[in-house]
């Protein structure tokens, strides 16, 4: 998934654990702004929760798994807690 300048930036402050508020004042926008970014990065990439972009941040990062390259699968469940990450793609 290509992602520009800007949803980079902003997903690697999210990785980093910090706030819309954090992330507005560091790149001189609105907090909405910054609210609006995670929600499309959240959208785009079919994620429901600020941790799982950070996990696809760290699959980004490149060396960190064996198959760089391929996504991480995220396998969602009706139960929250169950929801499970396969760093291989695979099911």
């Amino acid at each position: 998934m290509n992602l520009t300048t800007r949803e980079e930036t902003v997903l690697a402050f999210i990785a980093r654990g910090m706030s819309d508020r954090e992330i507005a004042a560091r790149l001189a926008f609105s907090v909405s702004t910054a609210r609006k970014h995670r929600e499309h990065l959240l959208a785009k990439m079919q994620l429901r929760k600020s941790s799982q972009l950070t996990m696809v941040y760290l699959a980004r990062q490149p060396g960190l798994f064996k198959k760089a390259g391929r996504w991480p699968r995220i396998i969602h469940s009706r139960n929250a807690s169950a929801n499970t990450w396969n760093g291989s793609g695979a099911a």
